[in-house]
């Protein structure tokens, strides 16, 4: 396990900084040709404090057409990336402003695929060993409920969201993400006053 890591695992889940992020891309086959298109990420402080002054954000040049079906759901069209970053190098800022926080995600599983695939292809070592997923935390939290994604809990939690951008662009869904994870985070924290490796076992995530 990486040491900077290992080293916040016995902290309380309220004393450690968190790095919510979320992806757009030009598909959902990371691994048969799809690509990344921006990267949008919020930090929240020791407290559960959204840093909404400290974000991250970039369009990335995917290297291929974006397809119209998924400029139908992003609104991110070729002209707008054709001089932004190519994905190794917006890989690498990203790592650097989420350097030292734990990384969350919703339905992480998908976004995790297309940086291990970046990592790969690179030959970049995973900054990331693990994530958070509010996925998953939301089927903890939110027994009784019947849909966990992102929508769902937008809903229910009555996130409302002062931005430029729109739902299913990546900073939008990473800052509504961040309000979600707030949210649940304190619950849990106010009910088992957790440590952090207490949450992954919680959450059954191995380490």
């Amino acid at each position: 396990m990486i040491l900077e890591y290992a080293e916040l695992l016995d902290k309380k889940i309220n004393e450690v900084e968190y790095c919510v992020f979320d992806i757009e891309s030009t598909g959902i086959n990371p691994f048969d040709g799809d690509r990344i298109v921006e990267i949008g990420a919020v930090k929240i402080k020791p407290g559960f404090v959204i840093d909404y002054k400290n974000k991250f954000h970039v369009l990335v040049n995917p290297g291929i057409p974006i397809p119209e079906d998924s400029q139908k759901i992003h609104g991110i069209t070729d002209e707008d990336v054709a001089n932004a970053p190519d994905e190794c190098e917006a890989y690498y800022n990203f790592i650097e402003f989420a350097k030292g926080c734990i990384p969350v995600a919703h339905n992480a599983r998908k976004d995790m695929a297309f940086l291990r695939r970046i990592s790969k292809e690179y030959l970049i070592d995973e900054p990331f060993e693990f994530v958070l997923d509010t996925l998953a935390l939301s089927k903890k939290v939110n027994v009784l409920s019947r849909y966990h994604n992102l929508d769902a809990l937008i809903e229910k939690y009555n996130v409302r969201i002062k931005s430029n951008y729109k739902r299913h662009r990546a900073l939008y869904d990473a800052e509504a993400t961040s309000v979600i994870f707030k949210i649940m985070m304190n619950d849990i924290y106010n009910k088992y006053r957790f440590s952090l490796i207490e949450l992954f076992q919680f959450l059954d995530i191995k380490i």
